[in-house]
């Protein structure tokens, strides 16, 4: 379920688009120096956003620099940190390490989980730095996997309940903030999984994979209004929020960029039945 919050970057001023990219750099070298070399294979788009999202709530100290990397080793890149980046770095590898169980244990690809060994002692690291979080994600996971398994022909159990998962993964404290970051991060993680049911149509058709679209009888077409309305709600749990720093660039990603995945399916989809 990653690759879908991300930014339109065409839609983005060149000022905008470094910025994002200093802070998709910057979660980069907090996965190095927490996690080492497995844990930068983690980084994401997605959780960048995280990062984003709640520097820009909470406004802490940054910590700028330029770096080189594997990825790019001849020219150094802009960084900008913060403390909200390593909780964003500890998070990625939670869900990584739980996303690549669930592969294995779905479909038995190897190289998951020869992956999630490889951040198994760090994932116990970011267990027992937080805990609260952690203890969601697995009983969240195990709920998926639940409802995956009696083939739950609403959407609403599994959106619901991935939906509770990154409900807690945006509150990074128990603070004056929790309850609106909690509405966020349900609204939006129940568009991550509908979205992601939507875009995965196709291929779980053919492999005969769980898939709650399929089950309703409905197209990915048929999909945009339970999107809109997810997404909805999102944006004004995202509205009620100070948000002042990188606010143009969160707009951009939530108003905007979050649509390309569901929109490049359904071109790729018209394209498929012209040349059918």
């Amino acid at each position: 379920m990653f690759g879908y919050v991300r930014a339109n970057v065409a839609d983005l001023t060149e000022e905008e688009k470094i910025r994002y990219r200093a802070f998709y750099c910057g979660l980069c070298r907090a996965l190095g120096e927490r996690h080492g070399q497995a844990g930068r294979m983690a980084l994401t788009y997605d959780m960048t956003f995280l990062a984003m999202f709640l520097s820009s709530l909470y406004e802490p100290e940054e910590t700028a620099g330029e770096m080189r990397c594997v990825t790019h080793p001849a020219k150094p890149h802009a960084y900008v940190c913060t403390e909200v980046s390593d909780y964003a770095a500890d998070m990625t590898i939670a869900l990584t390490y739980h996303k690549c169980m669930d592969d294995w244990q779905d479909e038995h690809k190897a190289s998951r989980k020869a992956y999630a060994d490889l951040l198994r002692k760090p994932y116990e690291t970011v267990k027992a730095r937080w805990p609260r979080q952690t203890e969601c994600i697995e009983a969240c996971m195990r709920e998926l996997s639940e409802v995956e398994g009696r083939r739950e022909a609403s959407p609403d159990a599994g959106a619901n309940c991935f939906g509770k998962l990154m409900a807690e993964l945006f509150v990074m404290k128990e603070d004056y903030w929790r309850s609106a970051l909690r509405a966020f991060g349900m609204s939006l993680g129940r568009y991550i999984y509908l979205v992601d049911a939507a875009c995965d149509y196709d291929d779980d058709r053919k492999s005969g994979s769980y898939n709650p679209v399929i089950l309703m009888d409905k197209q990915l077409e048929d999909m945009r209004d339970y999107l809109m309305q997810a997404l909805g709600q999102a944006s004004a749990a995202f509205e009620a929020l100070p948000m002042v720093q990188n606010d143009t660039i969160l707009k951009n990603i939530l108003y905007s960029g979050i649509w390309q995945s569901y929109n490049e399916m359904i071109e790729k989809r018209k394209d498929g039945n012209k040349r059918g």
